[in-house]
């Protein structure tokens, strides 16, 4: 009967494969019968077989059934990601290869909470979307500009529109007009916005492309 030895790896225990032992040429003399040759790293018992993502490792004389954590992938605080290396559970979150890919193609849909990586809700990422888009800025030119396109008015003319309505301190309006640069955050531009008949994704798409949409222009025409 052929006799085999297991060899695992010398730093994780892991089986690495089996092949034919070798006659242990001194003790094989002296005992008059076929004793094999069982060199460092290996051992003549035989691993067990391991379902897909274990691994069979030898430890303290015995082989184990363990989970392999190379299949999975480290999470840092600024939820980067890396490959885990080790078979034994590392230290730190620890996510599988799925959403390791989703959160390397979108970071910032996601956080973490209690050592654990968790989606935003639509609601945090509205949220977040327009905290990034308040911090966008344009000079005045740029939004008289585009006011004048879509609806043929100038600042002067929205003072006009406005001067009547008790909800607008005209003074405060006429300063922020003059401000070199416009912030989307500015609570005024939603005041004023609104009275314009622009809501508040009007106002992000003039921000992002420096003209409102289309169909403010098209409005304008009717």
């Amino acid at each position: 009967m052929t006799t085999y030895i297991y060899e695992y790896d010398k730093k994780t225990g892991e089986y690495l494969g089996k092949k034919v032992a070798e006659s242990d040429p001194e003790e094989t003399k002296k005992r008059g019968e076929f004793v094999p040759l069982v060199p460092a790293n290996a051992t003549l018992s035989e691993p067990p077989i391991v379902e897909d993502g274990h691994v069979a490792v030898y430890v303290i004389g015995a082989w184990q059934d363990k989970l392999d954590y190379r299949k999975y992938y480290l999470v840092d605080e600024n939820l980067n990601i890396t490959k885990n290396t080790t078979i034994n559970k590392p230290n730190g979150i620890i996510v599988d290869k799925e959403l390791a890919e989703k959160i390397k193609n979108s970071p910032d849909d996601y956080k973490i909470v209690d050592n654990e990586v968790i989606e935003k809700t639509p609601e945090e990422k509205a949220q977040e979307e327009q905290e990034r888009l308040n911090m966008l800025s344009l000079t005045g030119a740029d939004v008289e500009r585009a006011l004048y396109k879509a609806k043929k008015i100038d600042f002067n003319d929205v003072i006009e529109l406005v001067k009547d309505n008790p909800e607008i301190d005209l003074k405060a309006l006429k300063i922020e007009l003059k401000a070199n640069n416009f912030y989307r955050g500015n609570p005024y531009l939603n005041q004023i916005g609104a009275l314009l008949g622009f809501n508040s994704e009007d106002l992000n798409y003039l921000f992002k492309n420096k003209e409102l949409p289309a169909k403010a222009h098209e409005a304008n025409a009717d």
